[in-house]
């Protein structure tokens, strides 16, 4: 529920996961402005810890849909800025915000992840091109979606996944073929309070001690710009295992941007000039 005085002040509207997410709100809040934040599941309200208690903070756990984005844009009280700190694969979400906010005039702004140098990984386009591994042993980092697809080419096997602990990610998982022994349910390596905090040793880390346990040679991830994908570059290099990402797919073009570094200023001239 909208609190009552949020009527009357400018508010921004922050639909985000948790990695850059917390770090945006608790630089929204340092403003002075307030801020609601749009996550997907109550366990992603969580991850905002302390941040729950000011009042000037809220969050709702909620998939949204384009009625949704157009209710809360067309309403009594829409916020004065749209920040879309989505993950950089999320593009539907980020499409729906983009034409959304232009429809209604409201300012919006995507802030964007660095592009991480790949160094000694492999960057790939489709799926597709880890269809012929050989004999290779595969652990899939990418979701659980694309798990059919890859168990049906390497069989269940020579094909692992770290998925999210959901019942969704499980069940799909599951129904990919893929054995329970082959699969682990983790919160991927991430931020806390919006921080980077990467393991001091990365041999030691979990997601190595996964690759050893199954043996993996080849690590398939996304080109996330964030934690986990500089985790698994370190990873891979201490263990000699191959990294393939999946690159990230480009953005719509002609939306207004703004990284860590110039996210206090673009936001202030949007709430100095709110509507164009």
């Amino acid at each position: 529920m909208m609190i009552r005085s949020w009527r009357r002040r400018n508010w921004i509207w922050l639909v985000a996961g948790t990695e850059d997410g917390v770090w945006a709100a608790r630089h929204l809040l340092a403003l002075s402005v307030p801020v609601r934040v749009q996550v997907v599941s109550p366990g992603a309200c969580r991850a905002y810890g302390p941040l729950t208690a000011n009042p000037a903070f809220q969050c709702q756990a909620m998939a949204l849909t384009p009625g949704d984005v157009h209710r809360m844009l067309a309403g009594p009280a829409p916020p004065t800025l749209v920040l879309d700190a989505t993950h950089p694969f999320a593009l539907r979400i980020t499409r729906t915000l983009h034409a959304a906010c232009g429809a209604s005039a409201i300012p919006y702004l995507r802030l964007q992840r660095p592009q991480l140098e790949p160094g000694a990984a492999t960057v790939v386009d489709r799926l597709e091109a880890v269809q012929d591994l050989g004999p290779s042993s595969l652990l899939a980092a990418i979701g659980s979606r694309s798990l059919a697809r890859l168990v049906g080419w390497h069989g269940p096997q020579r094909t692992a996944a770290r998925i999210l602990p959901t019942a969704t990610a499980l069940q799909q998982a599951l129904a990919a073929g893929l054995p329970p022994e082959r699969i682990a349910p983790l919160q991927p390596v991430s931020t806390s309070h919006g921080e980077i905090h990467l393991p001091p040793d990365p041999g030691t880390s979990l997601e190595a001690a996964l690759c050893r346990y199954w043996a993996v040679d080849v690590v398939l991830a996304r080109q996330s710009g964030g934690t986990p994908e500089r985790h698994w570059h370190r990873v891979c290099a201490a263990l000699g295992v191959s990294l393939w990402l999946l690159r990230r797919p480009e953005e719509p073009g002609g939306m207004a941007g703004c990284t860590r570094e110039t996210l206090s200023r673009r936001v202030q001239e949007c709430l100095q000039n709110p509507r164009p």
